[in-house]
């Protein structure tokens, strides 16, 4: 997806912004989240106990540069309010389309695309510093680690957000043909999903995100709709989701 800045500037990016998506269903809803781009690269795991990663949502296994909360937009006064809060704290101002309110999957992947994006214009004109590196096997290990120790320790809600996350960073690198992020990205999808009941598809959610086909990104949607309704024990809406998928990826097979 584009952002679109409405305030501020891409030759200038102040490193924090309000995020606003209209209503699909009411234009005149705002809808809205704030991102925040650090100057410097934090590794989490040296600051915050692993017992305690799974009650701070935003803050993944990995290094972390960008983050937005709330990480769903949440509704807003209106316009009027937005500019009010943006000439307040001198943020940009980013629209980033329609979204429908409901679907609070879809809704945290329309904010976590934006985050890549502000973070890719943010880092090309400012640059972010990194810390020293390690070596990379040595980090590797090292972030697994961490990460099955966080991942075991999620909530099932937690475990989704964090999904949602990685399939926007997987699917960065896809469109952006960066292959270390394609790899990091689905290795830390597969490390998730053994923390997942097998019906939550982790494996058919990575493909979908990976393929070509036009209708896939329709597709890995559905995926993750498919797993939040399944934590949320919302059995009713099951089968209309999974008539969608079936028809989906039987589309995709001809």
């Amino acid at each position: 997806m584009d952002i679109s800045f409405e305030q501020g500037s891409q030759g200038e990016p102040r490193g924090h912004a309000l995020l606003y998506f209209l209503s699909s269903s009411d234009p005149d809803e705002l809808w809205a989240s704030y991102v925040v781009v650090l100057p410097i690269t934090v590794d989490v795991s040296k600051y915050v106990p692993p017992f305690l990663m799974s009650q701070v949502k935003d803050l993944g296994p990995r290094d972390l540069s960008a983050f937005a909360f709330p990480p769903a937009p949440e509704r807003l006064g209106g316009r009027d309010a937005l500019d009010r809060l943006a000439a307040a704290r001198g943020d940009d101002v980013l629209f980033g389309g329609s979204i429908n309110p409901a679907d609070v999957a879809s809704g945290m992947m329309a904010v976590n695309e934006a985050v890549q994006r502000y973070t890719e214009v943010y880092s090309r004109v400012v640059g972010i510093e990194s810390a020293p590196e390690e070596k990379e096997e040595d980090q590797d290990e090292g972030s697994h680690g961490v990460s099955e120790v966080i991942y075991g320790l999620m909530s099932n809600t937690d475990k989704l957000n964090e999904l949602t996350k990685l399939v926007s960073r997987l699917r960065f690198g896809v469109e952006g043909a960066d292959s270390r992020t394609v790899s990091e990205a689905e290795q830390d999808m597969n490390l998730l999903s053994r923390h997942l009941p097998a019906n939550h598809g982790v494996d058919q959610l990575i493909q979908a995100v990976k393929s070509t086909d036009e209708d896939s990104a329709e597709l890995a949607d559905l995926y993750v709709q498919r797993c939040f309704h399944l934590v949320q024990e919302d059995y009713g809406s099951l089968p209309r989701l999974e008539a969608k998928i079936r028809a989906l990826e039987a589309k995709m097979e001809t």
